[in-house]
């Protein structure tokens, strides 16, 4: 009798697996995975120690005094920045970024078009894989093969 093909869990599937968040079939069948596959546990008792390393990170209290005193300074870079016309400050740098990005498209449309679509294209396959629509629409494991050779 032949065993059934096994395939490796992706490093997504291992971390939802730690952080409990997947359906408990698909919990039930990581765990039993991973009683016969090393390469996969141990992509997730790294994934583990990862976690309890970020769950142990302390971050020390802001006072409160501090946190107003900060916020206080913002806002009056903010106000003198719209006092002064826009012409210095957060806002005006800003917004003379979102400009020259937007006279470059303007200016090159092919490789600004071919970066959008590389950036929805990574986006989709992420939400995908995330989602794992795959398993839930059938065209949907067609789309991400596609996506996965293109990136």
């Amino acid at each position: 009798m032949k065993r059934p093909v096994s395939r490796h869990y992706t490093e997504e599937e291992l971390l939802m697996h730690y952080l409990h968040e997947e359906s408990p079939e698909i919990g039930v069948e990581i765990s039993n995975h991973m009683l016969e596959c090393d390469e996969c546990t141990a992509v997730f008792m790294e994934y583990g120690d990862l976690v309890e390393t970020i769950q142990a990170w302390a971050v020390p209290p802001l006072p409160q005094e501090v946190w107003q005193s900060q916020k206080a300074v913002l806002a009056a870079q903010y106000r003198a920045d719209l006092a002064a016309g826009g012409r210095k400050g957060i806002i005006s740098s800003l917004q003379k970024s979102l400009l020259t990005a937007w006279n470059y498209a303007l200016e090159n449309p092919l490789p600004t078009l071919a970066y959008i679509a590389v950036a929805v294209a990574f986006a989709l396959e992420r939400t995908i894989s995330t989602f794992r629509l795959d398993r839930i629409l059938p065209g949907a494991s067609e789309v991400y093969e596609i996506l996965r050779q293109v990136l």
